[in-house]
């Protein structure tokens, strides 16, 4: 299966500019997606993004994801081979809970009982229709069986949200009297869909195992 790229708990699977990939025997990222989820600062002149005062290549808006790790962040970046996730995280003790991604795992990743954490692929489906702004994604297992997926959308700003800057659709998404979660979850097969808002400018799925 190709190399995903997991934070913490969650699964990175889209964002705008694409989704995680490997170009050359390295995992690209597109930049802007990136540099949010990091909570990174990361200008752009020419064919370099300066990333805390590292001078970091840029190529049609991707940038190698252990370079802008290696751009003097507090973050650390490791290979699980047996899923062929790189997974990005931090040393120790480190709180870095006002990074978007630390703050989505806080929120949710740690929600996950017990949370997947195998190989894991995901295609893009078809818009849903109009009025829906939501994309519809199909996440195969490298054969694990799954429980639930929730995908969190990060919209940017001045796009209306529902849970503090993300969207929220699937198995832990909040369920009210009016909107009652009917999510129906993966029955523990190791195929299962999902649903993000198509304007969001990273997606990352929370992917439940099943029990």
């Amino acid at each position: 299966m190709p190399v995903s790229v997991r934070f913490g708990a969650l699964y990175w699977i889209d964002a705008q500019g694409g989704a995680p990939g490997v170009e050359a025997g390295r995992v690209q990222v597109p930049l802007a997606a990136a540099c949010d989820l990091l909570g990174l600062t990361c200008p752009v002149a020419g064919r370099v993004a300066v990333v805390n005062g590292v001078r970091v290549p840029v190529t049609a808006g991707r940038a190698g994801l252990r370079d802008l790790i290696a751009a003097r962040t507090p973050f650390t970046l490791t290979f699980d081979a047996r899923s062929r996730t790189a997974v990005v995280g931090t040393p120790p003790n480190v709180d870095m809970i006002a990074v978007p991604w630390m703050r989505a795992g806080q929120d949710w990743g740690l929600r996950l009982n017990p949370p997947y954490r195998g190989p894991l692929r995901a295609q893009r489906g078809a818009l849903e229709r109009a009025p829906s702004r939501l994309r519809r994604y199909v996440l195969t297992s490298g054969g694990g069986a799954l429980g639930g997926v929730t995908l969190l959308g990060r919209l940017p700003a001045g796009v209306g949200s529902t849970t503090g800057g993300l969207t929220v659709v699937g198995a832990q998404a909040p369920s009210l009297p009016d909107t009652p979660n009917r999510d129906p979850g993966c029955g523990a097969r190791p195929r299962c869909e999902g649903r993000a808002d198509v304007r969001a400018l990273w997606v990352l799925a929370a992917v439940e195992a099943a029990r």
